[in-house]
């Protein structure tokens, strides 16, 4: 294959820019694809990072993530943008990566998808591992003992909501904008569980930092809101489309679309890595997702130095 590369890293954010990054400084043929016009993920609508390593004045994502690029390229690293995965063959010691442009091949994989689940639209939800939480299954150490408030539209919230009450001091589940049909069965499970069920609002806005968070909600039947005072807000809306890429590849995930990864980033699949917010939305900061882009990355050289 001509397009074969030592390293394939999918995702364009901090985790797969510092993992593009380090490959190339390792001298591996480093392939970057990013989905959208611009690489930087969600980082880029970060309008002031604070305490950012070598930054003592608060940073834009965007020009941080501008910088990354830079210096990913510098170091040998192609950077593919508005490149969407759409397949992943992973079966042989090749893996292959097609893309609605082209057909690559890797001894190697990276996932730097960022988180892959879908959100309900609300202002700051995407505000990761500062009191927003995604995925109940991966945060779980971090939801123990807590007040949550589970605002989603799929069934799954209704389940979330309940697992939850095995680890959570409190929990309470809204219905954003009614979308869930809650019917009588579920309403009994949820009294059983002591789960306070709130109908007839959509999420707004979650403002506050943790421990202290508030949920703003807004009645559908008018322009009033109201406040709850929570630990955590937990969103359920459902997996983005890649998440079935990645499960149709064999690729082990959790309920709500993180990538199951060990301490080394390795998956379900020999050769395969995850790295940032696709392995744990908890966790998913600026800092921690380029650390752990820069780990993974040493982790697959080894893989491919000694296969371990």
């Amino acid at each position: 294959m001509s397009n074969l590369h030592d390293v394939i890293i999918v995702g364009g954010g901090p985790a797969g820019l510092a993992a593009a990054i380090h490959c190339g400084t390792f001298g591996l043929r480093t392939l970057v694809l990013e989905a959208e016009e611009r690489a930087g993920g969600l980082a880029t609508k970060i309008r002031g990072l604070e305490n950012y390593p070598g930054f003592q004045r608060k940073v834009s994502g965007l020009r941080l993530t501008e910088k990354m690029a830079h210096q990913a390229e510098k170091n040998g690293a192609e950077l593919h943008t508005s490149e969407e995965v759409t397949n992943l063959s992973l079966d042989r010691e090749d893996k292959v990566v097609d893309t609605r442009k082209s057909t690559y091949g890797c001894k190697a994989l990276i996932l730097a998808t960022g988180d892959g689940m879908k959100g309900v639209g609300m202002k700051w939800e995407t505000w990761l591992g500062a009191g927003v939480a995604y995925c109940a299954e991966c945060g779980a150490p971090f939801l123990k003992g807590k007040d949550i408030v589970v605002v989603g539209n799929v069934k799954d919230a209704v389940d979330e909501a309940l697992r939850l009450t095995s680890v959570a001091k409190n929990v309470r589940l809204v219905n954003h904008c009614d979308m869930i049909d809650v019917d009588e069965q579920m309403r009994k499970q949820l009294e059983k569980r002591k789960i306070g069920l709130i109908e007839g609002f959509e999420g707004k806005e979650i403002k506050g930092r943790p421990p202290s968070k508030q949920l703003v909600l807004g009645h559908l039947s008018g322009s009033g809101t109201k406040t709850l005072r929570t630990n955590m807000v937990l969103v359920v809306a459902g997996v983005k489309p890649f998440v079935s890429v990645l499960r149709n590849a064999g690729i082990r995930t959790h309920r709500q679309g993180c990538v199951v990864a060990d301490g080394f980033g390795r998956t379900s699949v020999d050769g395969v890595f995850a790295a940032g917010g696709c392995a744990s939305t908890v966790g998913d900061l600026v800092p921690a997702c380029v650390g752990d882009g820069a780990a993974v990355a040493t982790c697959a050289r080894l893989y491919l130095a000694y296969g371990c």
